[in-house]
């Protein structure tokens, strides 16, 4: 078996628009390396700044680094007939894949994640990023975060991977994942390709228009290509069995999270991936006698915060803490009873104003008795300061526990245009700025 070993560095920015800025890659034949190729390249446009600070690669650099159309050859030639292997490959070949697909040519290799393959055999790895997994096996690492650096790093860890999976089970049937045949590939770019840089909801189809995936999104065409280029099991039934991709715009992503949760309800052939957003929440177990950050999937218990990640829940009670003045000492219940009450919403009706669709529109929410009564969009003052007109182009939503956890964490860590508490006896009253 023949295998690339590689890492690409990349400008940022909208997914689709980034260039190469960085590669290399090693030809290694699973005893030795054959082959090596690496270049800064040219890319012809601007680095985002992070990414200057993350790498060290600036504009001047690349400047008269060679494009990418003078390494192609090269590219093409070190990687014939072998398996791409890189730490969270599928951004490697996607950028490989996106620089071909612009000089005409469709480039197609198999691949192999060695990130998927280091969680499967150093399974008591507490971290499974490159840096932490090298630090805690000994593997040096020079030049963090530059291409030569970090493939070299992938390389030593890989040799490391094989002398692990012993019966060569997983290389052989798990790891190496066949590409799309080019008919798949086609069809997954085209309907890639209609899809906006927008929030709201995506919607997969089948070839008899059943919805087998719905997903809330802050930026649909992003989150559509990271399912159509994932290697993971449910995905990989996805992108087969898709054959039309919907969306819908809703400027505001909680009113997209809302539509996902009310329209996945009662879908019987509904595909679920593990989900990017709001898949961590806040918990307490008093048996522990401490707060925990877990999976909402691991537990039927009610969260009491939600959030995207573990790190973002730890550092969410980190902050509360300081907000609330709890110390960790303070007897659980205690934290419980002034948590609860510092996210408890302030007012039991509220108005809260979120972005459009569209440059001239915004959206609302409309909470009545502290449960989510529904949402809607305005242009002009009135549809949303007259209450019939408002409850006449409001969309109502049947309220649940998952709506009022999403309130209380939006309202906590999220940023609306305006939060607008009113009364039955009081008219409402927008700011006009």
């Amino acid at each position: 078996m023949e295998y690339a070993i590689l890492d690409i560095e990349a400008t940022g920015g909208q997914v689709g628009t980034e260039k190469i800025i960085d590669i290399y890659i090693y030809r290694f034949n699973g005893v030795e390396v054959e082959d090596q190729f690496g270049s800064m390249v040219n890319p012809q446009r601007s680095i985002d700044f992070y990414v200057q600070k993350l790498t060290g690669i600036t504009e001047k650099m690349v400047r008269s680094a060679p494009k990418f159309h003078e390494l192609a050859k090269r590219i093409i030639e070190i990687t014939e007939d072998c398996v791409l292997v890189g730490h969270g490959v599928d951004f490697d070949y996607r950028m490989l894949r996106q620089e071909f697909k612009e000089l005409g040519y469709d480039y197609q290799r198999k691949t192999l994640d060695s990130l998927d393959l280091s969680q499967k055999l150093l399974p008591e790895m507490e971290s499974h990023s490159l840096g932490k997994l090298c630090k805690a096996l000994g593997i040096p690492m020079r030049s963090r975060h530059t291409a030569e650096g970090d493939t070299r790093a992938t390389l030593d860890l890989f040799k490391l991977l094989l002398e692990k999976d012993k019966d060569k089970n997983i290389i052989n049937s798990f790891a190496i994942h066949n590409t799309h045949t080019r008919q798949q590939i086609s069809k997954l770019i085209k309907l890639e390709e209609q899809l906006p840089a927008k929030t709201g909801v995506y919607y997969c189809l089948d070839e008899n228009k059943e919805i087998i995936h719905l997903a809330a999104s802050k930026n649909i065409k992003q989150d559509v290509n990271e399912v159509f280029t994932s290697t993971k099991k449910t995905e990989k039934r996805i992108q087969t069995m898709v054959e039309h991709v919907n969306f819908e715009l809703t400027g505001s992503f909680l009113i997209a999270l809302f539509k996902e949760y009310n329209e996945s309800d009662g879908l019987k052939n509904l595909l679920k991936p593990k989900p990017k957003h709001m898949s961590y929440g806040l918990y307490a177990d008093l048996e522990k006698n401490e707060l925990q950050i877990l999976p909402t999937h691991v537990t039927k218990d009610k969260a009491l915060l939600l959030f995207n990640n573990k790190r973002k829940g730890f550092k969410t009670i980190e902050q509360l803490y300081r907000k609330l003045k709890i110390s960790s000492e303070t007897p659980i219940k205690e934290q419980l009873k002034k948590i609860r009450e510092g996210i408890k919403l302030k007012h039991k009706n509220l108005i809260l104003i979120d972005k459009g669709r569209e440059k001239n529109e915004k959206s609302f929410i409309e909470i009545i008795d502290e449960k989510t009564a529904g949402y809607g969009y305005y242009t002009f003052y009135n549809q949303i300061e007259n209450d019939e007109i408002r409850e006449n182009i409001r969309v109502d939503l049947v309220s649940n526990g998952r709506h009022d956890v999403l309130l209380k964490t939006f309202l906590q860590f999220h940023h609306f245009v305006h939060v607008i508490p009113f009364s039955e006896n009081e008219p409402i009253k927008l700011p006009k700025k």
